[in-house]
């Protein structure tokens, strides 16, 4: 296989810290900070390999992981937690 065929089918990690790391073992914040994690909601992409499996398999409590097939960039992720301006009519009067 060529590279440009491997490097389209690689997936990644969408890693999004849901807990606090207060009152964890170093180890396992060591092992959030390998991951690029360093607060709440915080997000990152990590390619998927056995390594980075390892590393979740120890916080696993303390993170959401999804597969995704590209990273996103930080503009996508700022788009995406944006809200529509103004209002939306939930009920139109009472009938």
């Amino acid at each position: 296989m060529s590279s440009v065929a491997q490097a389209s089918k690689a997936m990644y990690y969408r890693i999004m810290q849901v807990r606090s790391s207060i009152g964890v073992g170093p180890k396992i914040r060591s092992n959030l900070e390998a991951l690029g994690l360093k607060k709440r909601n915080h997000v990152v992409f990590q390619r998927v390999s056995p390594q980075t499996a390892h590393k979740l398999a120890r916080v696993k409590e303390l993170v959401k992981i999804e597969l995704v097939d590209r990273p996103k960039t930080r503009e996508e992720l700022s788009q995406e937690r944006k809200y529509e301006p103004g209002f939306t009519l939930v009920k139109e009067g009472s009938s």
